[in-house]
C-alpha cells in the first residue's frame, strides 16, 4: 500500500521550524511576559547574546 500523505521535504520542514520560531518571538513581544529563548529552550544563546560585543571595528555600540 502507498501512503496518500508524502512525508514533508527539508523546506517543508524548515519553513514549519522558522513559523514557530517567529510566532513565539511576535508573541512574546506582544505581551512582554518573559524570554522567547527562555521557551524555545535557547539558554545558551541568550547567554551568549549577553555578553556579545561586535568584532568588527565600527559595528554596533562601542565598549564603554
Amino acid at each position: 500500500m502507498t501512503d496518500d500523505n508524502p512525508a514533508p521535504t527539508v523546506g517543508q520542514k524548515v519553513t514549519a521550524a522558522m513559523d514557530e520560531f517567529i510566532a513565539t518571538v511576535l508573541r512574546h513581544l506582544r505581551t512582554g511576559e518573559g524570554n522567547p529563548l527562555d521557551e524555545l529552550g535557547l539558554d545558551k544563546s541568550r547567554e551568549e547574546l549577553q555578553y556579545w560585543r561586535p568584532d568588527v571595528p565600527g559595528a554596533g555600540t562601542a565598549p564603554e
